[in-house]
């Protein structure tokens, strides 16, 4: 079996990510594979410098996909493949063309990482889907979305959750950060990861924050992440800076290695108003750290409220409030939910597990 993973999209987000780890998987368990990426992409960058090789097609999609599907149909023909695994819908179109044009009998298998917003039941989405021989969706949401919204067979569609790793967790490492970033090993320590940027909602959990110190709660918060927005960057600091909240708010910035860190958390938090999934959560959980995270999207699929985690609805900062309260002020419901919810993603978001069933897919479709 002979799989190509193909991803011609420029962004760097959780998308490109999860291609990255595919091909780390596939290399690292001795598969026969390639990827195909975009010239000078971030994709493209990230995969050489893990020393996976990725072959570049210079495409030219918008203005003639013809072109770029007859030059991946070659690819094909010439490097035998079976499966062709994409993960962008912008691919889709092409991808379809180059199963065609290759002449040999290869499976195209389509994971899903975006929500779904309208119906595609024309007779060219029916055509392109016609040829989709499995569709990998990372929600319930999205499986219900899929057979509402697209001209796909139900035995097509397949819920398949996204797997992280195992936590190392290390004592002396997180002893080491806490005191580095300055925090308080002795107060209820709580993170917000990812990019730093008004979507990710680090404002509310700072408001939030500020609105448990005021009621006498000794919390400290730590905003881990790279900055993409300087202007809201700024605006955060001016909050921290105007409500005197220095010695309680942190912004050490990126760490390449956020799940090492996570043990070092009484809880992290997913303040995004709707996440498709919000993989950060299973991460902390595997971790054994108690979540948080917003009433929207694949969020309430990965935390059973008050049992395995807590939600908040989106955008509102006093229900994020009373949420972080119930864990600031009992530190034993706090551990319940830890211990419960890495029971859960032990079972549900096991990276082993997850590619386990990527490959039962490959091999079934």
């Amino acid at each position: 079996m002979k799989i190509l993973e193909i991803c011609m999209s420029k962004g760097f987000g959780g998308l490109e990510l999860y291609v990255v780890k595919v091909a780390k998987y596939l290399k690292e368990n001795d598969y026969n594979y390639s990827v195909v990426t975009k010239e000078e992409s971030f994709l493209s960058k990230t995969l050489t410098e893990n020393k996976i090789s990725n072959y570049n097609l210079q495409s030219v999609l918008h203005l003639l996909p013809l072109i770029s599907a007859i030059k991946l149909a070659i690819y094909i023909q010439k490097n035998n493949i079976d499966i062709l695994h994409i993960h962008w819908g912008k691919d889709l179109f092409f991808a379809v063309l180059a199963k065609i044009f290759s002449r040999r009998k290869i499976k195209l298998v389509y994971t899903k990482h975006m929500s779904l917003t309208r119906h595609k039941n024309d007779i060219y989405h029916r055509f392109l889907y016609g040829n989709v021989d499995a569709y990998l969706v990372i929600t319930k949401a999205l499986f219900n979305d899929a057979l509402k919204y697209l001209p796909i067979k139900k035995e097509k569609v397949h819920l398949l959750y996204h797997g992280v790793p195992a936590a190392n967790i290390n004592k002396d490492v997180c002893y080491e950060y806490i005191t580095k970033i300055g925090m308080d090993k002795n107060t209820f320590k709580l993170a917000i990861f990812g990019r730093v940027e008004k979507g990710k909602g680090q404002h509310l959990v700072i408001k939030a924050v500020n609105n448990l110190i005021k009621k006498g709660l000794n919390i400290q918060l730590a905003i881990i992440g790279n900055i993409m927005d300087e202007i809201y960057f700024k605006q955060l600091k001016a909050d921290i800076e105007n409500n005197n909240l220095a010695n309680n708010i942190f912004t050490p910035g990126f760490h390449n290695k956020p799940t090492s860190i996570m043990p070092c958390f009484d809880a992290v938090v997913l303040a995004t108003k709707c996440e498709t999934f919000g993989l950060v959560l299973p991460e902390a959980m595997r971790a054994g750290v108690t979540v948080v995270g917003t009433n929207c999207g694949g969020v309430p699929e990965i935390i059973e409220h008050n049992k395995t985690g807590l939600l908040f609805e989106p955008e509102n900062s006093e229900d994020l409030t009373n949420q972080l309260s119930k864990l600031v002020d009992d530190k034993e419901f706090c551990n319940r939910l830890a211990i419960a919810g890495k029971k859960d993603a032990d079972e549900r978001f096991s990276e082993e597990i997850h590619f386990e069933k990527l490959m039962g897919y490959f091999e079934s479709s």
